[in-house]
């Protein structure tokens, strides 16, 4: 009897969509890119370097890439069907995201000075660096802010969590680092590898919209749109403005 029960079930179930692995193998990606990117200057810099890190760029990394290993873990989590343990680490999370902001902030205004001290002279103008990474962290503020509060809407809360990890990503392909180093010959002048990163996000994540949805979710739409228009704009804008060159120029 309970075998013909079964039958009959599974005669009447509507058959089970097969979850996608996108945001899984997205995030280990993730972490593989920053970690290639950071390996001579960070990871394994008493290989590479003769110079320590100084405290607060030491802090910062250490922050950084325990984001990115939380975003891996929790992706981990959600595709082994471990939602209770997933949201348990989420609170752990949003602390977190807060000390992302507080120290990368901290860090971007430490920048001037520090390159100024070492000598070094970036390919690009310091007034760049610290405008963009600071608007920037408040992308990322925003994007986990907006995470949290739509957290029981898990399509969008993936997805601002996934734009969240995205920003976070660029330093570690410019031309600084070893991994943008190496890959900048392939790309445009006008399409650096941190520029294209954000592109090829946006089209992996519309492309993976289209296939599990037949369309485009609006975070989707709207995460791509704020990064990678509105976000350079407003950048592009801020570096107009003489009094703000003024104050980047002041910090070094």
């Amino acid at each position: 009897m309970a075998g013909s029960v079964d039958g009959a079930s599974a005669g009447t179930a509507r058959p089970v969509k097969r979850r996608s692995a996108f945001f899984l193998v997205a995030s280990v990606l993730m972490v593989l890119i920053v970690f290639l990117g950071f390996l001579p200057s960070f990871y394994l810099r008493f290989q590479f370097r003769t110079t320590p890190l100084p405290i607060h760029l030491l802090v910062h990394g250490v922050v950084m890439t325990a984001w990115m290993l939380l975003f891996l873990a929790q992706t981990v989590l959600v595709a082994t069907r471990r939602s209770d343990l997933h949201r348990k680490l989420g609170v752990a999370g949003a602390v977190l995201a807060a000390t992302v902001v507080v120290v990368g902030v901290h860090a971007t205004l430490s920048m001037p000075g520090y390159y100024a001290a070492k000598g070094i002279v970036l390919p690009f103008p310091v007034e760049i660096l610290v405008v963009g990474n600071l608007f920037g962290f408040m992308l990322f503020a925003g994007y986990v802010a907006a995470a949290i509060l739509l957290r029981r809407d898990t399509p969008t809360h993936k997805r601002l969590m996934y734009w969240a990890s995205i920003v976070t990503m660029g330093p570690a392909l410019t031309p600084m680092r070893s991994l943008g180093e190496m890959i900048l010959p392939y790309f445009p002048t006008t399409f650096p590898p941190e520029i294209a990163l954000g592109w090829v996000a946006w089209s992996a994540l519309l492309i993976h919209d289209w296939r599990v949805m037949r369309g485009f979710h609006p975070a989707t739409v709207i995460g791509g749109i704020l990064l990678l228009f509105i976000s350079p704009a407003i950048v592009d804008w801020f570096l107009l403005i003489e009094p703000v060159l003024a104050w980047v120029r002041a910090l070094a």
